[in-house]
């Protein structure tokens, strides 16, 4: 640990190549102590020896640039101080703490912007929740079965057309107020080729909202009313 203005003066042999092996010993040692040289100059390097802090001098040689903490009892470099890191040709813009949800990550966690618009971490959920979103964030709930109550939104329904013989699409959204609820069973035994006929049963109850058509039902008969299972979807 050593210092020195580097300034040679003049003076005798002796003195003179003193002098010179303590300013080669204060460049050796990037001009170690716990205070600052006496004499700076810019660009000089300067380590910190009560903080093992590595500095630098400033162009201006006004003010000491922080460039790392070293860890002497491990021997090895604690941390690197920096406004910017750049890995090739990318600049680096997450913070730290951004970072460090990448350190040590437990199984079945979820990297995710929160509302901050920073990374963060969901944790697993627990056994048998699924993840779900209400259109900003996301989180792990319970499933939920499907309603059992009649005419909700996700529930299916046999229906027909509240009047007419008009041919429904497989796929089509229709009006609920245009169906009716509706059933199919058998109604009559022909003897002559053994055969059930069948047909719609009943037509009662008006649904809300609008449904769609889960199968395709062509009316070829003026008696006939298309009719088929329904999804409601809104």
């Amino acid at each position: 640990m050593s210092q020195h203005d580097f300034n040679i003066a003049n003076q005798s042999f002796p003195a003179t190549r003193t002098d010179l092996n303590n300013a080669l010993l204060a460049l050796a040692s990037n001009s170690s102590g716990d205070a600052e040289p006496g004499t700076t100059y810019a660009n000089q390097w300067w380590y910190e020896t009560d903080t093992n802090k590595l500095k630098i001098r400033n162009e201006a040689d006004n003010a000491w640039i922080e460039i790392a903490t070293l860890d002497q009892s491990s021997n090895n470099v604690l941390s690197i101080t920096t406004q910017g890191l750049t890995l090739g040709a990318t600049a680096l813009t997450a913070t730290g703490t951004e970072l460090n949800q990448l350190d040590a990550i437990t199984r079945g966690s979820i990297l995710y912007g929160n509302a901050s618009g920073a990374t963060a971490r969901l944790a697993a959920g627990g056994a048998s929740t699924v993840l779900t979103s209400d259109g900003t964030d996301i989180s792990w709930v319970a499933p939920s079965g499907g309603s059992t109550t009649l005419g909700a939104v996700g529930t299916y329904a046999w229906m027909s057309r509240a009047s007419g013989q008009t041919t429904i699409q497989q796929g089509a959204s229709i009006a609920g107020s245009t169906l009716r609820y509706a059933g199919v069973g058998q109604y009559s035994f022909n003897p002559a080729n053994a055969a059930y006929s069948t047909g719609l049963v009943g037509q009662i109850g008006t649904p809300t909202g609008t449904w769609q058509a889960m199968g395709h039902c062509t009316s070829n008969f003026s008696t006939v009313t298309p009719s088929t299972i329904f999804l409601r979807i809104s």
